[in-house]
């Protein structure tokens, strides 16, 4: 006897969230008057219009159109055939969801704390409201995270020139972070591809740095995915690049030994991308002793290879593959289309391949463009700092406590007020604690972000309101096994305090401060001072 299978309760979710979603956004749409007075023109109902609402409407309606499901949706003007016209409509979003969109594409381990060109770029390729430039800049402006997670600013020489690659992956550059926390896999080591071309970016975290596991983690992590490379270039010695390829022929079976570029004055992309990864991995990293790092590592690889790159103008995995993926967030939305789209794959496929041959020659062009613009601004580029009393500044500590490590560590600290121009190469802070002098090379100009949370209703009385949360501890488990966190809340009105777990707690804008002001703390306590670096050193 056979039954008929239901359809899981995995689809069954994802349809769910997918409506309810549409939902949100649509229920937004009909609250903001100028989208909900664009929909009336479109549909020819102005009779609840006035003059000047008409007036404007048709100032804009050439632009915007109406979905099947009721959105709002803007096209560009790049493309006017029916077929770009369908693949170029972005969905419109109310102001009241704005925030969502910008933390998705920006926060999240898919936006990966990108700066503002390219989290502008993944934002305003399926979606659009006015003003949406200022809006990434504010929002990407005003990221703590990002901005105490930046390196030092350095002072480079002149540039020795580069490789220029012709096709995906015939180049590659290779580095590695090394000497990281011994993560709760037994990881120490996190190894770094790009290729140059597309500027593609490939990671894989690995318990040592010997020959052997690096070829094996290339095998398993390039080869397997993109095949063999004319070249590697690499900033190792050539000993170990040698046993390198060795270990790698050996595991392929081969007598052969591909071609290697020992270039140590010019392995910028990689060391550059390293750079990127690094700071990517700061800004998720949850545990207090750093063990948690290779959790994230692979995973940024989606937000890092989905962003649009500036030089070539596209994004990485799409001149690698010839399409780009969607992120959750356009997975479950009517984004790109208004109506049912043609699903036939030699269709698609014609389409994509067109689009694919004009990328791929473009990109080249724009490399070598980008190479000796690259080179020129590096012999040119100046480095001023403009630092008066009053200015607000971030402080660099490059010093870590003794079981830190100090590449995923925040090295930038604040943002705080310079209270004395002590000399011209020295400044007195405004600090909780006494205040110090420090050194102006170590600061930078910077401001605080601005609390946007504002309450959205008034509290009825039976609703406690929360005046301060003072503590935070780990709470049960889940039977998923995630642990949540509860809090002790101080209440208004009310002498004692009291822990409420965190998914009964409904204060947005006091817990963000909270969380952040610990984090900062936290990542402060982190560092040592330059005194207590010498009175902690041997003979000190």
């Amino acid at each position: 006897m056979t039954t008929r299978r239901s359809r899981p309760p995995e689809v069954l979710e994802e349809l769910v969230v997918q409506r309810l979603r549409l939902d949100r956004i649509r229920a937004a749409q009909d609250e903001e008057v100028w989208i909900v007075n664009l929909k009336k023109y479109l549909r020819g109902d102005v009779g609840d219009l006035s003059r000047r609402e008409v007036k404007n409407c048709k100032k804009l309606a050439p632009q915007y159109e109406e979905g099947e499901s009721g959105l709002l949706y803007y096209q560009s003007r790049n493309d006017d055939s029916a077929e770009g016209r369908d693949e170029m409509m972005k969905l419109v979003i109310p102001e009241t969801l704005r925030e969502d969109v910008l933390h998705h594409y920006h926060a999240s381990l898919e936006g990966g704390h990108q700066g503002i060109g390219r989290t502008y770029q993944r934002v305003r390729r399926h979606f659009h409201w006015p003003g949406i430039f200022r809006s990434v800049q504010r929002y990407v402006g005003e990221c703590t995270d990002c901005e105490t997670g930046k390196g030092r600013p350095t002072i480079q020489g002149e540039s020795p020139g580069n490789i220029v690659a012709t096709y995906p992956f015939q180049v590659i550059a290779m580095d590695h972070i090394p000497s990281l926390p011994a993560s709760y896999k037994g990881n120490t080591e996190l190894l770094v591809w790009v290729d140059l071309f597309t500027g593609f970016v490939v990671v894989k975290a690995n318990a040592s740095r010997t020959a052997q596991t690096v070829a094996e983690a290339y095998e398993e992590a390039v080869f397997r995915r993109f095949g063999a490379s004319e070249a590697i270039r690499h900033d190792r010695e050539p000993g170990f690049m040698s046993d390198f390829f060795k270990a790698f022929s050996k595991l392929m079976g081969q007598r052969q030994r591909a071609t290697l570029a020992y270039r140590p004055q010019a392995n910028g992309a990689a060391e550059r991308m390293v750079q990127t990864v690094t700071r990517a991995i700061k800004m998720y990293i949850a545990d207090v002793d750093q063990r948690d790092w290779d959790e994230y590592a692979e995973r940024l690889t989606f937000a890092l290879n989905t962003s649009h790159d500036r030089t070539r103008n596209e994004t990485p995995f799409f001149l690698v593959h010839g399409w780009d993926p969607r992120s959750t967030l356009e997975a479950t939305l009517a984004v790109g289309n208004t109506s049912t789209r043609d699903a036939e794959a030699r269709r698609w496929r014609l389409r994509i391949q067109r689009h694919y041959k004009v990328a791929r020659a473009q990109a080249l062009e724009l490399v070598r463009e980008a190479v000796e613009e690259r080179a020129r601004r590096q012999t040119e580029r100046a480095t001023q700092h403009e630092i008066a009393t009053g200015s607000q500044v971030w402080l660099y500590l490059d010093r870590v406590k003794p079981g830190y490590a100090r590449k995923l560590a925040h090295m930038w600290h604040g943002p705080f007020r310079v209270a004395e121009l002590v000399s011209a190469f020295a400044v007195r802070l405004e600090t909780a604690a006494d205040d110090a002098g420090r050194g102006a090379s170590r600061l930078r100009r910077g401001a605080p972000a601005e609390d946007s949370w504002e309450a959205t209703r008034e509290l009825e009385d039976d609703v406690f309101e929360v005046e301060k949360i003072l503590d935070v501890r780990e709470g049960r488990a889940t039977r998923f096994g995630r642990t949540r966190r509860e809090f002790e809340v101080k209440w208004k009105g009310y002498p004692d305090s009291t822990w409420v777990d965190e998914l009964d707690l409904n204060c947005g804008g006091l817990l963000y401060d909270f969380l952040r002001e610990r984090t900062g703390r936290h990542r402060f306590e982190a560092m040592q001072s330059h005194e207590n670096a010498e009175a902690a050193a041997p003979g000190g």
